[in-house]
């Protein structure tokens, strides 16, 4: 597979400057917080702004259910579900950060509205 050097960089950047305190909030909160949202966005370059991609090679993350979100991310970085990009960047995030993308994703319907 091919990824983006743009996608990946701005992954890698997007996590060098997230905060690693963490903020107890509600779901509903969390989705909309723009903590979420910057972490989210670390996931744009192979899977889309909010989760929707017009390419089929990633899967689309939008209206995910969050615990299948953080089921694959917790895969990913315990090298259970293998990948060559995925378990890297899924072990640098923490738990809760994990928990904040998948509200994020989950906010949003499956299918973007045309």
């Amino acid at each position: 597979m091919n990824y983006s050097l743009t996608g990946i960089l701005g992954a890698a950047l997007g996590l060098a400057f997230l905060s690693q305190t963490a903020v107890a909030e509600t779901a509903n909160d969390l989705a909309q917080s723009p903590r979420s949202a910057m972490l989210a966005q670390t996931c744009a370059g192979c899977h889309g702004t909010q989760g929707y991609l017009q390419n089929s090679a990633f899967m689309p993350l939008a209206g995910m259910p969050t615990t299948q979100f953080v089921t694959a991310m917790k895969s990913f970085a315990n090298g259970s579900r293998p990948s060559t990009v995925m378990g890297p960047l899924a072990k640098a995030f923490s738990e809760d950060e994990i928990k904040a993308m998948a509200a994020y994703f989950a906010q949003f319907p499956k299918n973007e509205a045309q």
